[in-house]
């Protein structure tokens, strides 16, 4: 009976194309398979203190380089009768050209926003926020300016929004080397289980063949683990892949690839803002 496990050039030949068409099928969020948790300061947060007049859920949807799109938005209830409140969410490792926040799906009501910046994992601002940042709003009858923030007042209830750009886009410094672990964490971590998993099969089917083939099989088995392991973060490496290709304005002077850099006087320090 034919091994079905004994390496030769057809079975590699059929392994690799079949990887490869499943790596070029898309996947609508990327996947991670191990956690990574880098303490560096480098990752961005958005942190926004608001409040509404009406019961819905508020959605941030985020532009890091194909458009707003439902994939990266970030959704959160409000509801009326609450002071303002604080949300802090992490963003991906990845260029930040600008963000839409659609303040609720129901109306007519007020969304009003005391505190609107990005910040740094530990706490530190990066860039804060103001109304005469968003351009065109959508459905937004007015942007009324209030001693500590503004507020949206919704005369429609379809889809109102607020488009902010980002000229230059920011990229969180040292993106690229979070990145590059994340991706090499998470494919070798689904790799030994999927090559643990065929090892299992392969001894449960090997049936009393020589000791001496164990190994050039088992190589062969840890080569498909790793194709199809790299088929399972597909939508991780291209976006990491996506990322490392950005290229800061000039104006940005970055010391490296994935730096923050912007023309004197954007940045602005701050305190933390409180719920």
């Amino acid at each position: 009976m034919p091994d079905p496990f004994a390496p030769s050039w057809q079975r590699g030949l059929l392994v690799a194309a079949v990887a490869a068409a499943g790596f070029l099928l898309p996947q609508e969020t990327s996947l991670v398979y191990y956690p990574f948790n880098d303490p560096s300061p480098g990752t961005l947060q958005l942190q926004i203190t608001c409040a509404s007049s009406v019961t819905g859920h508020t959605r941030l949807y985020l532009d890091t380089g194909r458009g707003f799109n439902e994939r990266e938005a970030i959704t959160w209830p409000v509801a009326p009768g609450s002071p303002p409140l604080t949300y802090t969410f992490p963003l991906p490792d990845a260029p930040l050209y600008g963000f839409r926040v659609a303040p609720f799906e129901n109306g007519p009501g007020e969304f009003t926003i005391t505190s609107l910046r990005l910040v740094e994992r530990h706490g530190k601002e990066v860039r804060r926020f103001t109304q005469d940042d968003f351009a065109s709003p959508h459905h937004i009858g007015t942007i009324v300016p209030l001693s500590a923030g503004w507020k949206f007042i919704v005369a429609q209830t379809d889809n109102p929004s607020a488009p902010l750009v980002l000229a230059p886009p920011l990229a969180p410094e040292g993106m690229n080397g979070r990145n590059l672990q994340r991706c090499l964490l998470s494919w070798s971590y689904l790799a030994l289980m999927l090559w643990i998993l065929l090892l299992a099969a392969y001894f449960a089917l090997r049936r009393g063949r020589p000791w001496r083939e164990t190994l050039p099989r088992a190589a062969f088995l840890a080569g498909i683990a790793l194709a199809f392991a790299a088929v399972g973060n597909r939508g991780l490496i291209t976006d990491s892949v996506r990322s490392a290709r950005f290229h800061p304005p000039a104006s940005q002077s970055p010391t490296e690839s994935g730096s923050i850099r912007a023309p004197a006087g954007e940045f602005r320090a701050g305190h933390d803002a409180k719920s």
